[in-house]
């Protein structure tokens, strides 16, 4: 009897210890609006003011203009990554808590796309094919740059164009 009673008392306090660890583990997961870590960047559960500036992002394929989609880095309703964007105006947000430099291969793993200097989605450089891979800051070329390290930077315009380019790049006015 003596034994029975130390048997279920450590099959109840095992049972416990079970079920605790899967409730820990249960609320440390994705499941109840926990994000990851992306490239340093956290996901939290609201803008940051600390350091707020913008940067305007085009892109082109075979001439035609790819839409930047709204809610990049926004993951409702309690995650916001420190770089996203609101609207489909290319508009990067940088709204962080610190002061840091992020780059242009941040924000493209946040949006969870592919961007090298011989890919962009899933479009690979051909020279023999002219399906070019090409980026310009303010209008000027990029050249001899690791593409995802161009840091984001207030009122830049950057664009990525690969294949055919556009007849022009189109220069971004910022209004604020």
């Amino acid at each position: 009897m003596k034994y029975s009673r130390i048997i279920a008392l450590f099959t109840l306090g095992s049972f416990l210890l079970i079920s605790v660890s899967g409730v820990s583990r249960m609320f440390n997961s994705n499941a109840f609006g926990q994000h990851p870590i992306i490239d340093g960047i956290k996901c939290d559960s609201a803008e940051h003011f600390n350091f707020h500036y913008h940067a305007h992002l085009d892109i082109f394929v075979n001439g035609f203009s790819y839409l930047v989609p709204a809610g990049i880095g926004i993951k409702p309703p309690d995650c916001i990554y420190w770089l996203h964007t609101h609207d489909i105006s290319g508009i990067i947000h940088v709204e962080s808590p610190d002061n840091r430099t992020f780059t242009l291969g941040q924000f493209f793993d946040i949006w969870g796309k592919k961007f090298n200097n011989s890919q962009i989605f899933d479009f690979m450089i051909d020279q023999s094919a002219n399906k070019i891979l090409a980026v310009y800051i303010n209008g000027t070329e990029a050249a001899n740059m690791q593409y995802r390290n161009i840091p984001i930077v207030n009122h830049e315009d950057i664009t990525i164009i690969y294949g055919t380019a556009p007849p022009e790049i189109p220069p971004y006015e910022f209004l604020y």
